[in-house]
């Protein structure tokens, strides 16, 4: 299996015209061809690669050569994390007192942007709730709209979810969800003492 993948048509590789139902090769120039090796064309879409200009002898295959490199960074990582580990406490607080309720209540770092949502409206259903299930179904649905719809009903739901061929809905959206969950994270983490009043971390 070689790591790299021809996603166009490059004429320069493979120069073969149908003609008459048949693939004739009209090379005159390029690569020459390995008569030990088998070569197709896998797909023809738009756009280039940066691949396009190589052949199949200035790639490599995935084993060893990718697998060991995935390998060594995964070893390194590891390490690096057991160093830090060594030499840093986790920052753990006391032991949990079930006749000691902790003021504020802070769920886990991954949730403190839902509960600081949470902070801002009385129906705490909608930002629980109904606004992540609603997140996730867009989510789900994104793969399943057709970039160049060839349906009325497919052209509406692409206008909705994606925002047509520049995918402006789709970028928006997701910069905003980012963002927002960011910020909210922050706050919520850092930024909530007592009662959830609002505090700086520094004081």
């Amino acid at each position: 299996m070689n790591l790299g993948f021809v996603s166009d048509f490059d004429i320069r590789i493979s120069n073969l015209i149908r003609k008459g139902g048949e693939m004739e090769d009209n090379s005159g120039t390029g690569f020459t061809k390995d008569p030990n090796k088998t070569y197709g064309l896998m797909e023809i879409v738009d756009g280039t690669s940066p691949l396009v200009e190589k052949t199949p002898e200035e790639t490599v295959e995935t084993f060893p050569h990718y697998i060991i490199l995935l390998a060594i960074s995964i070893l390194a990582l590891t390490f690096i994390l057991l160093v830090i580990s060594l030499l840093f406490d986790a920052p753990l607080e006391d032991l949990a007192n079930p006749l000691v309720t902790p003021n504020p209540g802070k769920a886990p770092w991954y949730f403190t942007g839902i509960q600081e949502l949470i902070h801002y409206t009385n129906r705490p259903v909608i930002p629980a709730i109904i606004i992540p299930l609603l997140i996730i179904i867009w989510l789900i649905l994104i793969p399943y709209v057709d970039k160049r719809p060839k349906s009325h009903f497919a052209a509406r739901l692409n206008r909705i979810f994606i925002g047509g061929e520049g995918r402006r809905i789709l970028t928006l959206l997701f910069t905003v969800f980012i963002f927002a969950a960011l910020i909210l994270t922050v706050i919520g983490s850092l930024f909530r003492g007592v009662n959830w009043s609002f505090v700086v971390p520094w004081n």
